[in-house]
């Protein structure tokens, strides 16, 4: 199955836009689709033992091969050139069918009809006229047969009506099958890649943590639950103590690996209810939600998670970096945080707010000497303080 789906996705990964990606992946399965059809009614008709079905399938042999250049050409950079192979192939084969063997009685010319309706679902729409071509061609083909018609090889007629009507039967279903499944796929997909911009445009690329957009958002959430169920929560606006010294000495990339590693010990410090998100540079907020409706307590559980997380971040760091001649060197460094305390309960204050008065507790530490902990309320500063509750 993980290989199907890696060659169904062939092309994809050669375009940046998910439009393009999603209908690369269209023109694929309809590759697929096209294939497994072919396949499916070749060994229906083998099994009638009728002379003019049997000439149906060696008829389709060489679209076979057509068919299967598709994903090729879209793993190499063609897309353009698949999405044309397909549709003329496909309604190249349907017509060499018709015209010698199965004429229009058996309804094959639905074929037609559904790729005059699926066209723009494998051309972008700055091709219209790609899209109108395909779609007046084919359209024209399944009128023509609808309602003229074309007569079929005369020894179809020794089917049995039962036999008949099967074949009318599938070839109907399969196409409107085809036409179904196709345009559910473009909205599951789309979905899909929707989803992924979302969670693309709230993640920070290099911690994987919530950006500040994200955490605003999710602050608000927080703070219209707690106006409903009167719980209180906490953001904690943390500010790394030595960390320009680091990418001054050892360039960006020992920065980026000392952030990494400052995501990683803050998530492990906090509850999944929680968020840790980076604001940008060194700058961390954590949000702490559902600590109780009693002021005091909520104060304590937050000053307990605070220090758990002044002391983690303040242990060492041992960072594997690359040296200017391309070797690997290990840094040890030292780099402690300053934190802001900023308690909330329903919707006094905005979530804007309540950051400027984290940031601002986070000011207060960074000047009494770093490596503290200050609520802004209360003008006060915990840090390694061993009355505090053990943090569970």
């Amino acid at each position: 199955m993980t290989g199907l789906l890696k060659w169904l996705r062939w092309g994809c990964d050669g375009v940046e836009s998910y439009s393009l990606q999603r209908k690369i992946f269209h023109v694929n399965v309809a590759a697929l689709i096209a294939i497994l059809s072919m396949a499916f009614f070749a060994v229906f008709n083998a099994l009638t033992g009728n002379p003019a079905l049997i000439r149906s399938n060696l008829l389709q042999i060489p679209f076979y091969f057509i068919v299967l250049v598709v994903p090729w050409l879209n793993r190499h950079g063609q897309a353009g050139m698949a999405r044309w192979v397909l549709s003329l192939s496909i309604t190249t084969a349907v017509s060499t069918n018709i015209w010698i063997a199965n004429g229009s009685w058996l309804d094959l010319h639905f074929y037609f009809l559904l790729f005059a309706l699926v066209g723009v679902v494998f051309f972008p729409i700055r091709q219209w006229a790609s899209i109108v071509f395909l779609f007046v061609l084919n359209a024209s083909l399944f009128i023509y047969c609808e309602y003229v018609g074309v007569k079929p090889d005369p020894t179809l007629f020794l089917l049995g009506e039962n036999m008949t009507t099967m074949f009318r039967s599938a070839f109907v279903s399969t196409s409107l099958f085809t036409l179904l499944f196709i345009t559910w796929l473009g909205e599951y997909v789309a979905n899909r890649n929707e989803r992924e911009l979302e969670e693309l445009s709230g993640m920070d690329m290099l911690t994987h943590l919530p950006n500040r957009r994200r955490m605003e958002q999710r602050l608000a959430e927080t703070i219209a639950v707690s106006e409903r169920t009167g719980q209180r929560g906490a953001v904690l606006f943390l500010d790394l103590d030595n960390f320009k010294p680091l990418n001054d000495e050892h360039g960006h990339a020992a920065g980026d690996l000392l952030l990494q590693e400052v995501a990683q010990r803050i998530s492990g410090c906090i509850r999944k209810m929680d968020m840790a998100a980076r604001f940008g540079g060194d700058e961390f907020v954590i949000m702490l939600s559902e600590l109780g409706q009693e002021q005091e307590g909520a104060r304590q559980r937050a000053a307990q998670v605070a220090e758990k997380i002044r002391i983690a971040l303040a242990e060492p760091y041992l960072l594997d970096i690359s040296s200017a001649g391309g070797d690997r060197e290990s840094v040890k460094h030292r780099c402690s945080a300053s934190i802001g305390v900023e308690m909330f309960v329903g919707g006094a204050m905005s979530e804007a707010d309540i950051l400027k008065r984290a940031d601002a507790a986070m000011y207060q530490s960074k000047e009494h000497g770093r490596n503290k902990i200050s609520f802004h309320e209360e003008k006060r500063h915990v840090w390694d303080n061993p009355e505090l509750p053990t943090v569970v």
